[in-house]
């Protein structure tokens, strides 16, 4: 069962690299699975491998250095078939601060975290959470969620919650913070290229990966999408650029 997974193994490559992709000394480690969701026995082998590697960082490193574990999509692992995966988000929730470290989980739905169908790791996750971000709420779904539970929001916070518009057509996110007993309203306003860097939408994606194809960094690809989607501001933020360095070339 193991030989697959061994160095001649079918998924060899991915456990017996001379040069590991996770070292200790990265300060920023960014790990994507997307790819490994058509090949379960990996994906598991490989979730086990991070957790071992995450726990280590988070509990068996100095305790004066700071750590930040963000779980992106994380209705996929908050409700993953394996309970050692619900064990190992309900223990960070549980235990990260005493580390000076701290999860922080996204998913698109409250119900993810906060309903009779999550997982107990999704309610360790909210229960345990000093801070919750609250953006835009399928309309559908938020309603039925605040019949559920009338009191999880106040009338005035469900009022405003149902109002906040998409970011694609506002130019900014609308956001709830929520931290302990104390809540606020916000506003998060990103430049151009943020927008292009964070963008998910389809045809952004293929206009990147279009502009790899023949030849151009990720840098690159980006910057162009950004004109693409956003020429005037871009040139505005050029003509601050350039007058930027020209001060600090004065300096």
């Amino acid at each position: 069962l193991l030989d697959q997974y061994t160095a001649g193994g079918t998924y060899g490559r991915y456990f017996n690299s001379d040069e590991p992709s996770l070292r200790d000394d990265a300060k920023m480690v960014v790990l994507e699975l997307g790819g490994l969701e058509d090949r379960p026995s990996l994906l598991v082998a490989v979730m086990f491998s991070l957790i071992i590697y995450i726990e280590n960082r988070m509990y068996r490193t100095p305790r004066n250095l700071k750590k930040l574990n963000v779980i992106d999509e994380g209705w996929r692992l908050l409700d993953f078939k394996n309970h050692k995966v619900g064990e190992f988000i309900e223990k960070g929730y549980r235990t990260a601060r005493r580390h000076t470290g701290a999860y922080i989980t996204i998913t698109q739905n409250i119900v993810d975290f906060d309903s009779d169908k999550a997982s107990s790791a999704a309610r360790a996750a909210w229960g345990n959470s000093s801070y919750k971000i609250i953006l835009k709420q399928s309309a559908k779904e938020f309603a039925k969620y605040n019949q559920l539970y009338p009191d999880q929001f106040l009338p005035l916070q469900r009022d405003m919650i149902g109002k906040f518009g998409a970011a694609k057509d506002q130019w900014f996110s609308s956001f709830l913070l929520q931290v302990e007993n104390h809540s606020s309203w916000h506003r998060l306003f990103v430049d151009p290229l943020s927008r292009a860097m964070y963008s998910s939408d389809g045809p952004d994606f293929e206009f990147v990966q279009q502009k790899r194809k023949e030849g151009l960094s990720i840098h690159e690809a980006v910057w162009q999408l950004a004109w693409k989607k956003s020429g005037p501001e871009m040139a505005s933020l050029e003509a601050w650029l350039e007058e930027h360095e020209k001060y600090r070339s004065v300096a």
